[in-house]
């Protein structure tokens, strides 16, 4: 089958190369997929960058999310031949989603809402549940509140952004210009703040009356993250979910003593798969009542993988970047 792998770190319009690779068997609970769409996503890059924690060395074999056909499945599977699922693969163990067969977990294997195409099932799996994790079972965000979603036009910002109106949250995005804030507001934001043209602290505080944001959702880190400690309602909750800047956020105990406000880690991967099903029927219902979607950003072709992530690298994108198989 071809697949693109890299046998050292960089970037990946550097090191990223279409190979000859035997098609994966799937052993014990395993599935096999055979790929229809794998998204893009900023653990792409780092991984291949060698920052990335779950890849300590090479080769690298980037595509953490994909949809596809269930192809073939191990002897304790719970998944059945001919299915279509998205889910999140192996990659870690050498079966990452740019190739046309990958394996994953059969318990991470999930349906597609009835009405989205195979590209935008490739966009859902990790922005979605990583957002139902930080708004809903660690950020406890309620109808009402008012949510600040760092980096709105990215894919997991664009996710959180629709699934805080969804969850009847006012919803105040930033972004880094004026075509971002467009799109942002296109997404449903009800504010949208340029951080180029006004700080993000002092905008909030004016939007919200001087009481802040109840709940932060932050997957940028750095600086922004420093900007939401300025305008954090009191009792709020700063969901931390990735550094899309670059750099972690640096955390002041006395501050969030003194302010009194919650920081609070969110990752999908600390959940059981209880816990990723039922949470996962409740998103699929959304979706397929129109409340949330994917919004695309660009479709890259399978011979075109390294400009994919490379456009992601860039911070290019509105919404998901997403590889047809």
């Amino acid at each position: 089958m071809k697949a693109w792998r890299a046998e050292r770190f960089g970037e990946a319009i550097e090191v990223l190369h279409q190979v000859e690779a035997p098609v994966p068997q799937p052993s014990g609970a395993q599935i096999q997929v055979k790929v229809r769409a794998t998204g893009v996503g900023l653990p792409d890059v780092l991984m291949l960058r060698g920052v990335y924690p779950a890849v300590a060395a090479p080769p690298v074999t980037p595509g953490q999310e994909a949809v596809g056909v269930v192809s073939a499945v191990g002897p304790e599977a719970t998944v059945k031949i001919g299915e279509r699922v998205m889910t999140s693969t192996l990659f870690a163990q050498g079966a990452g989603g740019f190739a046309e067969y990958t394996l994953a977990a059969s318990a991470s294997a999930l349906s597609v809402p009835a009405n989205f195409s195979d590209e935008e099932g490739a966009g859902f799996y990790v922005a979605y549940h990583t957002g139902y994790v930080g708004l809903v079972q660690r950020g406890q965000l309620q109808a009402g509140e008012t949510l600040l979603v760092l980096g709105g036009a990215g894919s997991s910002g664009s996710a959180a952004i629709m699934l805080g109106k969804a969850l009847g949250a006012t919803v105040i995005a930033t972004a880094s210009n004026a075509e971002k804030a467009a799109f942002c507001a296109g997404l449903g934001a009800d504010h949208v703040i340029n951080y180029h043209d006004t700080p993000i602290h002092k905008a909030v505080r004016e939007i919200t009356g001087g009481a802040g944001a109840n709940v932060v959702y932050d997957p940028v880190g750095g600086s922004a993250y420093e900007a939401a400690t300025k305008c954090i309602a009191q009792h709020g909750r700063i969901v931390m979910i990735g550094y899309g800047s670059g750099t972690w956020p640096k955390i002041d105990p006395l501050h969030a003593v003194l302010k009194s406000y919650s920081l609070v880690g969110a990752f999908a991967g600390a959940r059981t798969a209880a816990e990723t099903h039922a949470q996962h029927a409740h998103l699929v219902q959304l979706a397929e009542a129109g409340k949330i979607r994917v919004p695309i950003d660009k479709v890259f072709d399978f011979g075109h993988v390294p400009q994919a992530i490379d456009r992601l690298a860039k911070g290019e994108t509105l919404g998901k970047v997403v590889v047809r198989v």
